[in-house]
């Protein structure tokens, strides 16, 4: 009889040992995913704000001065070439003056040139001072910020380019689709990588041969 006794207890102890792993196992599952999905959350590709070199040169103020005057200048080499400066330079009136230039420029060229010369940074400032020559007069302009936009990979470039959809030319509006089209592949293909290195088991061991 002690036996049997003996041998239930052990029988319904395994079985709530069994049902306890499981428990512990469901919760730490549980634990695991709730982090995966945090930083499922966090995978999507942002820019920065701004990017400027630690070993960057500091101008003087009278050299900064004499930079924003050639801004006005007649030629519009001597100009750009000013523009382009105080822009690396990541001068505190760097975005007033491109605006600015975009304002006043009459030759579309000129505006090309600051657009090219935009697209070569990503971040969130070179978006947002591309983003105001969609509102431009000349369609060369939108026409090229609306291609250049596409290579921003960030979900806030697509609202950037959304007003451009309503453009009243058909070629700016199909410029702006395709680019959406472009970023949204680019964030899908972002998040498909990261997904799988979040989720793939990682060896313990890496074996070279």
């Amino acid at each position: 009889m002690f036996k049997k006794l003996l041998l239930v207890i052990i029988f319904f102890g395994a079985i709530y040992m069994l049902y306890e792993q499981k428990k512990d196992r469901k919760i730490e599952q549980e634990k695991l995913d709730k982090i995966k999905q945090e930083e499922v959350k966090e995978i999507d590709p942002l820019l920065p704000e701004s990017l400027r070199s630690q070993y960057m040169l500091t101008f003087s103020r009278e050299t900064i001065n004499t930079l924003k005057m050639l801004t006005n200048d007649t030629n519009e080499n001597v100009r750009f070439s000013a523009i382009e400066l105080l822009w690396q330079l990541k001068d505190k009136d760097i975005s007033k003056i491109i605006k600015n230039s975009f304002e006043i420029e009459t030759e579309s060229s000129m505006k090309i040139k600051i657009l090219n010369m935009l697209a070569k940074e990503k971040s969130k400032l070179s978006l947002h001072l591309i983003a105001y020559a969609l509102k431009n007069y000349d369609k060369d302009t939108r026409l090229r910020a609306c291609e250049i936009l596409g290579d921003f990979i960030d979900k806030e470039t697509i609202d950037v380019l959304t007003p451009s959809l309503k453009d009243y030319d058909e070629d700016v509006r199909l410029k702006a689709l395709d680019s959406i089209n472009k970023i949204k592949n680019s964030i899908e293909q972002h998040r498909e990588q990261k997904i799988k290195e979040i989720f793939e088991p990682k060896p313990i061991f890496n074996v070279q041969g």
